[in-house]
């Protein structure tokens, strides 16, 4: 008797599962069907009905649930093999290296374009400028309006190529948000919180944890804008003065011995902003 029940209640799962829609399942009309399928029922009855009508439902209760739960929130793409092209649901480009990730969740696309990655992955961002797309890696964020660009990213470096366009790197320490354009390299190690920038023409080197700076032919916007951010302060620079270039490096140094030097050595003017 036991096993018959327990073949009756399968045939009852099976049913709820083939038959079940949202809004409009009748379980009276559903009974009949039931019982028209499986003979040992019999015709139904009133007393019978309800609670069969409250296994159905519970089946159908359950399955909704379960599908509710198995719903992916969102998507992840993975290269098998070097050159592994994809198209994102906003119609940017990107072209993933062997074993690289990449994931996005379901609501990519409606406020921003955020996605996060590992490996080597090269990107053709559709543009939009009310949507920016921001790339995380497990070390630094990078946000771009529409460009090409390449990442590759692990646990503990970031880096980035940019081949077109402008694209703002912030490692998460020293968190200096460096607006890269075509040229630029950035390479970002976390674990010494060292960052190196390098153009054609110029290159930094910014270093969190024994408090370093280094400059080569660096514009004085860039370095005033480094300034700002590495010692957390408002620093003025005439704009006149802006593409002026600055080379020297500076290990525990503060903010006014380097804006003197600056100054000094340029004869520009530099100035805190209190």
């Amino acid at each position: 008797m036991k096993e018959k029940n327990i073949d009756i209640t399968e045939q009852r799962v099976r049913f709820v599962a083939k038959h079940y829609k949202p809004n409009v399942f009748d379980s009276r009309k559903g009974w009949e069907k039931l019982s028209a399928s499986i003979p040992e029922l019999g015709k139904p009855k009133r007393a019978r009905l309800f609670p069969l009508m409250a296994a159905a439902a519970a089946v159908a209760i359950f399955a909704i649930g379960i599908g509710i739960l198995l719903a992916p929130s969102s998507e992840t793409l993975v290269a098998k093999a070097d050159n592994t092209h994809f198209t994102l649901p906003d119609s940017s480009l990107i072209e993933m290296q062997k074993d690289a990730e990449l994931e996005y969740d379901k609501n990519f696309g409606k406020t921003e374009r955020r996605i996060s990655m590992t490996g080597e992955i090269s990107f053709a961002v559709a543009r939009n400028e009310e949507k920016p797309f921001i790339v995380s890696t497990p070390s630094a964020e990078i946000r771009v309006l529409g460009t090409e660009f390449t990442v590759v990213a692990d646990d503990n470096e970031t880096q980035l190529s940019v081949a077109s366009g402008k694209v703002q790197f912030t490692p998460h320490s020293p968190a200096i948000p460096l607006l890269c354009t075509a040229g630029i390299t950035v390479h970002y190690t976390a674990d010494t919180e060292n960052v190196k920038v390098t153009s054609p023409a110029a290159s930094m080197e910014i270093n969190g944890k024994n408090k370093s700076l280094a400059f080569n032919n660096a514009q004085l916007k860039d370095v005033a804008l480094v300034l700002s951010h590495f010692y957390n302060v408002k620093i003025e620079l005439p704009e006149e003065e802006t593409a002026l270039t600055f080379t020297s490096s500076f290990t525990q140094k503060s903010v006014i011995e380097i804006i003197n030097i600056i100054n000094l050595t340029l004869d520009a003017h530099l100035s805190l902003d209190n």
